[in-house]
């Protein structure tokens, strides 16, 4: 069904072609997705994306240069932010607000969309007036493609096929827009099955396959020329996804998304913009071990979980003289979680319990920011967020079920609030320098508050949550310069974060592992300090006409009060790329590389170190015409020389893929 949904939209493509005498569309649907920097200094595009080169969101995320990933399988990879990682970002779609149903962080958001649905993935490594939420480190947020009003071709559409070697997987994607003055709608869907994958040496990994189908839809309603109606729906749906490093794989892992927004567009005014939205979105998620041998499962279990999460953000945009661009921005949501497990012993009855017993955070918050132009060569953006929050348990079970281990009052009120401080300085046409303050602040996730047994497949410990963990805060400090000329760009920066309350889990001497195996339990507790520094230079180089460089370089260190180092911190990092152009052909060569990582606390943290690697990947891909169709063919290799590796943040230390080869193609109209 999935396939055919697939093939239907593309099928529509052909047939409207056929109807229509129009020529080839220059700029196809859906071709690139912009991936924009928004730092405290504001919004810069990094790169961008063809969405047949990058046919994988987590392959784009980890070509940023703050983004490391937790990999945990072949299938939707955890993106951290230097090294911050869960409740210390905001990953947003769209501005919505979705949280996991996962109790194990199989399914972060950015699992959920697809290139195909982008039009651009914003960063933002500190607080700031562009996010939809409070977060220590920043945040996410992948804005959805939206269907565009009289254009030059009423329809217009994509197609096309990928496959790769290594895993035998192949792909399906199609997108069409109708496009007319006042009404435009945009619908696309990629079907994608991957079998389990190679390392290097032909090393298979086992219980490493998937299967996904994603469709999303947008309509926009032009009410005159000021205001318009916008509808937004997300669909994906993954089955039989395979994690090799965990003890058990997810039979499927589906969301929904739905929202409908107004937005208002007034040119010469002091509030010149304003966009509104209510959203809605489900997420329906089940851990299995059926698909394992009866020798690696001690005892069969099932856990599923859902979450699902109401709400809305107005978002205003207001001019005050030449010198003064403010957003004033209110948000709200609810989100409910629930998580549960059965155990069915070899011999017993089964058992039953709550691991996140029907929890509820309900949040109402308020940021406004502004950026003052002081005069040719200094500007400021300033700006803060306030953030009121209610988190309780909403049914007697999950109720009785905290009462095990504590008995004072479960519903929890806070309130939060960060602040940020940004200035540029552009000491000539060439050089610029920046430097920030910032203070952050975060609730607890539920699973940090109310959490019951959560399995940790790091540490190997059962985690506890902890209802009366504090506010975690940290000052955050950056400093950075920048090179520009016709041929070179280069940035370098320099952070800093200042944690109290840092949350950590801390082993309970008192109590018995509830897994199998287990090595204890330990409950979410404040540490007092924690310390988080680092350093990113990013650049490119215009070499030729047609021949270009571009680097990415990061590096983070952290530790705690007591000097043991933090987990999940990558070491140094380095994605470097020689892009060529040559009549039509577009030819790249990457080199990608890690240090050692022997900066670890396996006591405290159960993290372990990591060796070096240096991995080569290139490819070529054509663009040409041929009567109405444009088309594109790309052929890639990945990991030439089939290295057998894998990153520091990878679970179990499971190999990444050894060599592979891609063949993709596009056409469009």
């Amino acid at each position: 069904m999935k396939i055919i949904s697939c093939l239907i939209i593309s099928c529509a493509v052909f047939y409207s072609l056929a109807q229509s005498d129009t020529s080839v569309v220059k700029n196809m649907l859906l071709e690139e997705v912009v991936i924009r920097e928004v730092s405290f200094d504001g919004i810069k595009d990094q790169f961008k994306n063809n969405t047949q080169e990058h046919l994988l969101t987590d392959k784009m995320l980890e070509n940023m240069s703050s983004v490391t990933l937790i990999k945990r399988g072949n299938y939707a990879q955890e993106p951290t932010i230097r090294g911050l990682n869960a409740g210390q970002i905001n990953t947003t779609i769209d501005g919505m607000q979705m949280f996991g149903a996962c109790t194990d962080r199989m399914d972060p958001i950015s699992s959920y969309v697809e290139p195909i649905n982008l039009e651009s993935i914003s960063l933002a490594t500190g607080p700031n007036g562009s996010q939809f939420g409070s977060g220590i480190g920043g945040g996410l947020n992948f804005k959805l493609n939206k269907a565009k009003l009289n254009q030059k071709y009423v329809i217009s559409g994509i197609a096309g096929v990928g496959f790769e070697s290594n895993s035998n997987a192949f792909r399906f994607l199609g997108g069409i827009q109708i496009s007319k003055k006042r009404f435009a709608l945009q619908v696309n869907s990629i079907y994608r099955e991957a079998n389990d994958y190679y390392a290097g040496n032909r090393q298979k990994i086992d219980f490493s396959a998937y299967e996904k189908w994603n469709i999303s839809g947008n309509a926009i309603f032009a009410v005159n020329t000021q205001n318009s109606i916008v509808l937004d729906y997300l669909q994906d749906d993954g089955r039989n996804i395979g994690y090799p490093a965990l003890t058990m794989d997810v039979s499927f892992a589906n969301a929904k998304a739905g929202a409908i927004s107004h937005v208002l567009k007034r040119s010469g005014k002091t509030f010149y913009a304003l966009e509104t939205k209510v959203y809605y979105n489900y997420i329906d998620h089940a851990m299995d071990d059926t698909k394992r041998p009866a020798e690696l499962v001690p005892m069969h279990m099932d856990m599923p979980g859902t979450s699902q999460t109401f709400g809305f953000y107005s978002n205003s945009d207001w001019r005050f003289g030449q010198n003064h661009f403010a957003k004033i921005k209110v948000n709200g949501y609810q989100n409910d979680l629930h998580a549960e497990m059965t155990m069915y012993p070899k011999a017993g009855k089964e058992m039953f319990m709550l691991t996140i017993p029907d929890t509820r955070r309900s949040i109402l918050g308020l940021d406004v920011s502004d950026k003052w132009l002081v005069n040719k060569k200094v500007s400021l953006e300033y700006g803060g967020r306030v953030e009121v929050s209610r988190s309780e348990i909403t049914t007697l079970m999950g109720r009785q079920t905290m009462t095990s281990f504590y008995n004072d009052d479960l519903v929890k009120d806070n309130l939060i609030w960060s602040a940020f401080l940004q200035s540029n300085y552009k000491i000539n046409k060439q050089f610029s320098l920046h430097s920030g303050a910032a203070r952050a602040s975060r609730n607890p996730t539920l699973q940090e508050q109310y959490g019951f047994y959560l399995f940790n497949r790091m540490d190997n410990y059962d985690y506890l949550g902890n209802p009366d963990l504090k506010t975690e805060t940290s000052w955050n400090f950056n400093l950075g310069a920048s090179y520009s000329s016709k041929r070179v760009y280069v940035e370098a920066k320099l952070f800093a974060y200042f944690f109290s309350n840092y949350i950590a889990g801390l082993k309970l001497d008192d109590y018995s592992a509830m897994t199998i195996g287990a090595s204890g339990v330990k409950q979410y507790s404040n540490l007092n300090s924690a310390v988080l520094t680092g350093f990113e230079v990013t650049g490119n180089y215009q070499l030729l006409k047609s021949l270009q460089f571009n680097t990415s370089n990061s590096f983070s260190y952290g530790e705690d009060g007591s000097h043991a180092a933090l987990p999940f911190i990558p070491p140094f990092r380095s994605v470097n790329q020689l892009i060529y152009n040559l009549k039509g052909f577009k030819f790249n060569v990457e080199y990608i590389a890690a240090a050692r990582q022997g900066h670890v606390d396996f006591e405290r943290y159960g993290d372990s170190k990591s060796r070096e690697f240096h991995i080569m990947n290139a490819g070529v891909s054509k663009s040409f015409k041929v009567n109405r169709f444009s088309y594109i063919i790309r052929f890639s290799a990945n990991n030439i020389f089939d290295r057998v590796y894998f990153e520091h943040l990878d679970l179990m230390r499971i190999s990444r893929q050894g060599r592979s080869f891609e063949l993709n193609f596009t056409f469009g109209f």
